[in-house]
């Protein structure tokens, strides 16, 4: 029998999943089935974690809904078929994938939300529209169009941000709200209070979204899809669902030889330190990791090229996976293949939720 928080979430997705029913994919961050895994690994490191209080562990683990060891996880990545509904789950990785159904549910007569944006715009940030000359704000292969973190107000009524994304805003936005509900002790929906989702597990698994989205390199540019690696007369490529669910996820392929590679690079980089480590300012951590992420577009973009050979004004062509996530170029001072790129960003988005997880915690505990 479901309990009634289990309850509550089959019924929030089974109504996403009429309204999304017919609807077109969209480019939204990493995959669902990705952003469950993040989440989840997320929690598994903290309560495997002998420094992280046991309160917070034993409310993690009651939020994840099943919690998996590393090997379930791994056989999770090999095996599972998710598509865009966060299927059989519950807790935080329900709640991890819910800005993504919001977004792909959102009509255009809908009022704008969060910050006057639709929800959609909450999932990145154009960095080139903040680039000082007007000629700078395209992306270029050479970075040029990548500005400089003082070039961004921290203003969210600047008009700039309606067109370019918000999403450190989106990210403060909801680590405050987590803050706020574990010092309520709202920990997770309970019978009786109202209202029913707003809860820690619910702001935890929305705030684990959106720090993931800021690590894919995609989220921090106009040239989302990578399309100006092909010429304009080539009908180009998805790039953007190419790095993310394809590998995983894929409708008509499981790529078993790649996957298990990523996992075992997965696994490995989460043992190595983040780039840097997170400063008490939210909003600038999550912009600086936007920002450094952006560094990774060249090389994906020529791996997107390398991998479609035959592209033409007719369509793409073949994608060729294995030349996608084999092709090297310098990363964070590094010769990295597309696949270890990709493994890097998971864990450093891994490492952030737990980061910002245990500082919500902390601070919620501050008189």
């Amino acid at each position: 029998m479901l309990s009634c928080e289990q309850g509550a979430s089959m019924k929030r997705w089974f109504c996403a999943a009429l309204i999304l029913l017919g609807l077109a994919p969209s480019a939204l961050g990493w995959s669902a089935k990705e952003h469950i895994q993040m989440t989840r690994l997320a929690v598994r490191r903290l309560a495997d974690d002998a420094s992280t209080p046991e309160a917070m562990k034993q409310w993690l683990v009651k939020g994840c809904m099943p919690l998996y060891d590393m090997e379930g996880e791994r056989r999770y990545l090999m095996t599972a078929r998710v598509g865009q509904f966060p299927r059989g789950v519950d807790g935080l990785p329900f709640w991890s994938v819910y800005p993504d159904l919001l977004a792909l549910a959102e009509r255009q007569d809908r009022p704008a939300g969060l910050f006057g944006v639709p929800e959609r715009k909450l999932h990145f940030i154009d960095a080139e529209e903040f680039a000082p000359a007007a000629s700078l704000r395209r992306y270029a292969d050479d970075l040029s169009g990548r500005p400089p973190i003082t070039a961004f107000p921290r203003d969210p009524s600047d008009a700039r941000y309606q067109a370019a994304g918000m999403l450190p805003f989106a990210v403060e936005h909801h680590y405050r709200q987590l803050v706020r509900a574990l010092k309520e002790g709202r920990l997770d929906d309970m019978p009786g209070r109202y209202p029913r989702d707003d809860h820690a597990v619910r702001w935890a698994g929305t705030l684990a979204h959106y720090l993931a989205d800021s690590t894919q390199p995609h989220h921090g540019t106009r040239d989302y899809k990578s399309r100006s690696y092909f010429p304009a007369t080539v009908a180009a490529p998805d790039v953007h669902s190419d790095l993310e669910a394809r590998l995983v996820d894929d409708d008509r392929e499981d790529y078993p030889e790649l996957r298990a590679q990523y996992w075992k690079a997965l696994v490995a980089a989460l043992e190595e330190p983040p780039p840097f480590q997170p400063d008490d300012d939210v909003w600038t951590a999550t912009l600086k990791t936007v920002l450094t992420s952006y560094e990774a577009l060249p090389v994906i973009g020529r791996a997107a090229r390398a991998a479609y050979p035959d592209a033409t004004s007719n369509g793409p062509g073949r994608w060729r996976a294995e030349v996608f996530f084999g092709y090297k170029g310098r990363y964070l001072g590094r010769e990295r293949s597309v696949l270890e790129i990709k493994a890097h960003q998971q864990a450093w988005g891994i490492r952030l939720i737990e980061t910002l997880w245990r500082r919500a915690w902390e601070q919620a505990a501050r008189p």
